[in-house]
């Protein structure tokens, strides 16, 4: 079909457009009334005991204390690793995920290859309420907290010599993110479009069955015989 067919097409289906445009329009609305989410990042960091955070030899870049916290989130976890991303700094909000929570190590590398250079628990937790994400950190940081002192209990290590977990106080600010000026900008002109092309899509269907339908209807005439 030309150009100028689909417009006539388009014309005489115009409700098709309407109703298409109409339904995109409805669905930018709920999207854009849905509003952002509330997302924190917090970080359990482990050193040897009485070291402070600043020492050279504090522990948190030694094998056996990040060993520890590696088995610390495991135990948090159920013994299950939890999901990557490619990338350690990479928001779960990126991935369009709007309530989670992921308790981890600091890891660099990426999905396929994946080192701990750090003794470092990362508790992420995303949500639509800031009082929920906000009682999830302090749980899954207390359970954290609780399960580092029971392996070391099993361990029957004396207590003047246990592994020290400490909360970086920066770490556990909650944030909310929402979408940019820019960003509703681009999602309204991109509904748009998708309004307007399912619209002229719906209008041709529509009038090629219609078209069938018509010469399905029409009766067959006899041919002559001499």
């Amino acid at each position: 079909m030309t150009v100028r067919q689909i417009l006539g097409v388009v014309a005489r289906r115009w409700y098709t457009t309407v109703v298409a445009l109409a339904l995109a329009a409805i669905l930018t609305l709920m999207f854009l009334q849905d509003g952002g989410t509330y997302s924190t990042r917090a970080v359990v960091e482990f050193r040897w005991p009485g070291a402070a955070r600043t020492e050279l030899d504090n522990g948190f870049t030694n094998d056996s204390v990040i060993s520890f916290a590696d088995m610390v989130a495991l135990r948090v976890n159920q013994g299950r690793e939890p999901e990557r991303y490619s990338q350690d700094e990479a928001p779960l909000y990126g991935a369009g995920v709007r309530s989670a929570e992921v308790v981890g190590m600091s890891f660099s590398g990426n999905q396929w290859v994946t080192d701990h250079p750090i003794a470092a628990v990362t508790v992420q937790v995303i949500g639509r309420s800031q009082r929920q994400v906000e009682a999830r950190q302090s749980a899954l940081i207390a359970e954290v907290l609780r399960t580092a002192d029971e392996l070391q209990q099993e361990a029957g290590a004396p207590r003047v010599d246990y592994v020290v977990p400490a909360i970086d106080p920066l770490s556990t600010t909650v944030q909310y993110i929402a979408p940019s000026r820019a960003g509703r900008l681009a999602a309204i002109a991109a509904m748009a479009i998708a309004g307007l092309i399912a619209g002229v899509g719906t209008a041709l269907v529509w009038d090629r069955a219609a078209r069938r339908r018509r010469g399905a209807g029409r009766p067959m005439t006899a041919g002559r015989t001499t």
